[in-house]
Protein backbone atom coordinates (compact mmCIF):
# COMPACT_ATOMS: atom_id res chain seq x y z
CA UNK A 1 0.00 0.00 0.00
CA UNK A 2 1.37 3.70 -0.68
CA UNK A 3 0.45 6.96 0.75
CA UNK A 4 0.21 10.41 -0.37
CA UNK A 5 0.39 12.49 2.43
CA UNK A 6 0.16 16.29 2.24
CA UNK A 7 1.00 18.68 5.49
CA UNK A 8 -0.82 21.41 5.11
CA UNK A 9 -0.54 25.14 6.61
CA UNK A 10 -3.35 27.68 6.06
CA UNK A 11 -2.68 30.93 4.64
CA UNK A 12 -3.35 33.98 6.27
CA UNK A 13 -6.81 35.71 6.41
CA UNK A 14 -8.57 32.69 5.89
CA UNK A 15 -10.70 31.42 8.34
CA UNK A 16 -9.80 27.94 9.54
CA UNK A 17 -13.45 26.67 10.27
CA UNK A 18 -15.37 27.86 6.87
CA UNK A 19 -11.61 26.46 5.18
CA UNK A 20 -12.55 22.73 7.39
CA UNK A 21 -16.39 23.13 6.03
CA UNK A 22 -15.03 23.40 2.31
CA UNK A 23 -12.24 21.29 2.68
CA UNK A 24 -14.90 18.26 4.51
CA UNK A 25 -17.18 18.82 1.63
CA UNK A 26 -16.21 20.72 -1.48
CA UNK A 27 -12.83 19.50 -1.54
CA UNK A 28 -13.15 16.13 -0.50
CA UNK A 29 -15.77 15.67 -3.14
CA UNK A 30 -13.58 17.13 -5.71
CA UNK A 31 -10.61 15.05 -4.90
CA UNK A 32 -12.15 11.59 -5.03
CA UNK A 33 -13.78 12.49 -7.91
CA UNK A 34 -10.49 13.15 -9.74
CA UNK A 35 -8.20 10.47 -8.16
CA UNK A 36 -10.78 7.51 -9.00
CA UNK A 37 -10.41 4.58 -9.79
CA UNK A 38 -7.15 4.56 -8.38
CA UNK A 39 -7.99 5.95 -4.99
CA UNK A 40 -8.57 3.26 -2.00
CA UNK A 41 -8.97 5.89 0.80
CA UNK A 42 -9.14 9.33 1.40
CA UNK A 43 -8.32 10.81 5.25
CA UNK A 44 -8.43 14.39 6.01
CA UNK A 45 -6.89 15.68 9.69
CA UNK A 46 -7.61 18.67 10.68
CA UNK A 47 -5.02 19.96 13.88
CA UNK A 48 -6.43 20.42 17.10
CA UNK A 49 -3.87 20.91 19.27
CA UNK A 50 -0.32 21.67 18.50
CA UNK A 51 2.62 20.03 21.31
CA UNK A 52 5.55 22.56 19.85
CA UNK A 53 6.16 25.95 17.81
CA UNK A 54 4.36 25.11 14.53
CA UNK A 55 1.68 26.57 12.33
CA UNK A 56 0.24 23.14 10.32
CA UNK A 57 -3.58 23.21 9.94
CA UNK A 58 -3.87 20.14 8.44
CA UNK A 59 -2.78 16.73 7.02
CA UNK A 60 -4.30 14.24 4.23
CA UNK A 61 -3.64 10.98 3.61
CA UNK A 62 -4.43 9.18 -0.04
CA UNK A 63 -4.14 5.96 -0.26
CA UNK A 64 -3.23 3.86 -3.13
CA UNK A 65 -2.26 0.38 -4.34
CA UNK A 66 1.26 0.89 -5.90
CA UNK A 67 3.01 3.94 -6.76
CA UNK A 68 2.40 3.83 -10.58
CA UNK A 69 -1.56 4.31 -9.42
CA UNK A 70 -0.69 7.20 -7.01
CA UNK A 71 0.93 9.54 -9.91
CA UNK A 72 -1.82 8.22 -12.25
CA UNK A 73 -4.62 10.24 -9.83
CA UNK A 74 -2.10 12.97 -8.80
CA UNK A 75 -1.55 13.86 -12.39
CA UNK A 76 -4.93 14.62 -12.87
CA UNK A 77 -5.41 16.29 -9.57
CA UNK A 78 -2.93 18.48 -10.39
CA UNK A 79 -3.90 19.25 -14.08
CA UNK A 80 -7.43 20.39 -12.85
CA UNK A 81 -7.99 23.59 -12.06
CA UNK A 82 -7.64 24.81 -8.54
CA UNK A 83 -10.83 24.73 -6.02
CA UNK A 84 -11.37 27.47 -3.33
CA UNK A 85 -9.61 24.99 -0.56
CA UNK A 86 -6.18 25.00 -2.75
CA UNK A 87 -6.32 28.30 -3.04
CA UNK A 88 -6.54 28.75 0.85
CA UNK A 89 -3.88 26.49 1.35
CA UNK A 90 0.30 25.97 1.17
CA UNK A 91 1.66 23.08 1.17
CA UNK A 92 4.21 21.96 3.93
CA UNK A 93 5.01 18.53 3.11
CA UNK A 94 4.08 16.46 -0.02
CA UNK A 95 5.07 12.77 0.03
CA UNK A 96 4.50 9.43 -1.34
CA UNK A 97 5.04 6.96 1.41
CA UNK A 98 4.90 3.08 1.71
CA UNK A 99 2.98 1.92 4.62
CA UNK A 100 3.19 -1.00 6.92
CA UNK A 101 1.30 -1.49 9.78
CA UNK A 102 3.42 -2.74 12.16
CA UNK A 103 1.07 -3.55 15.19
CA UNK A 104 -1.80 -5.34 14.24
Amino acid sequence: MVKFMGVIRLKPGYDPDETWQLWRTEHATNYKNLARPELKQYTINRVIKRLNDNDIYGISESVYEDVESCERALKRFIDAPPDEVLKRFQPDRLIVEFEEIALG
